[in-house]
C-alpha cells in the first residue's frame, strides 16, 4: 500500500487530475469561498453481507497522505470490518509491500475506493486500496487543521487512506473515453 505523494512520484498527470477533483468538488456548489479545499467524494465500503455501499464524505490530501475523518456509522463500521469475502483478517500499514501483506486478497480490512465527483465534461477519478485507522493525536490535530469543518470531536475516528490503483478518466467524446491508470507494483 503507498501514500498518495506514491501517485505523484510514479503519475504526476494522474495525482494532479486527482488533486484537482477532489479539492474543487465545492462542498457548496457555486461558492467561490469553498473552491480549492477538500471537497465532497464518495467511499465505496463493503457491508458485513459484502454488498457494496456508497457513501459522501470529505476527504484530505495532506503531507504526501490521502486522509478522512469519519464518523461513528455504517462507512467507519465498514472499514474496520474485513469483507465478507475470503478470509484473510490481515492488518495492513501504509507503506508495506505488496508482498508482505497480500493487498488486494479478499478479506482484508478496510477495503474502499473514493470516486471524486465529476469535473468539467464529466471528467472522473478513483482511487482504490486499504483505509487504516490513525489514533494519535498529533496526527488528528495536523489532519484535523486541513479539514473545511471545525467540529471534529471523539466521533470522528481518522482514516489514512492507501493506495494500490488510481484511475483517470477523460472523454475525447461524449463515447470515447481516454483511460489512465496506476496499479501498485510488487517489489
Amino acid at each position: 500500500m503507498h501514500e498518495w505523494a506514491a501517485l505523484e512520484a510514479n503519475e504526476p498527470e494522474i495525482a494532479a487530475a486527482g488533486r484537482r477533483l477532489l479539492e474543487d468538488a465545492p462542498i457548496a456548489p457555486g461558492d467561490p469561498e469553498t473552491a480549492g479545499v477538500p471537497g465532497v467524494a464518495f467511499l465505496a465500503t463493503v457491508s458485513a453481507s459484502g454488498r457494496p455501499r456508497m457513501h459522501p464524505f470529505i476527504p484530505a490530501i495532506v503531507d504526501g497522505a490521502l486522509w478522512a475523518f469519519v464518523i461513528e456509522s455504517p462507512k467507519q463500521r465498514d472499514l474496520e470490518r474485513a469483507s465478507a469475502v475470503g478470509a484473510s483478517r490481515k492488518d495492513t500499514a501504509v507503506g508495506a509491500s505488496r508482498k508482505d501483506s497480500a493487498v488486494g486478497a479478499s478479506g482484508e480490512k478496510g477495503q474502499y475506493a473514493i470516486h471524486a465527483r465529476l469535473g468539467a465534461n464529466d471528467e472522473q477519478f478513483l482511487v482504490s486500496g486499504l483505509a487504516r485507522r490513525i489514533d494519535g493525536s498529533e496526527e488528528r490535530a495536523r489532519i484535523g487543521a486541513a479539514m473545511p469543518y471545525d467540529d471534529i470531536d471523539e466521533r470522528h475516528i481518522l482514516y489514512q487512506f492507501g493506495i494500490d490503483r488510481a484511475l483517470w478518466t477523460t472523454w475525447e467524446t461524449p463515447t470515447s473515453p481516454i483511460h489512465r491508470s496506476w496499479v501498485e507494483r510488487s517489489a
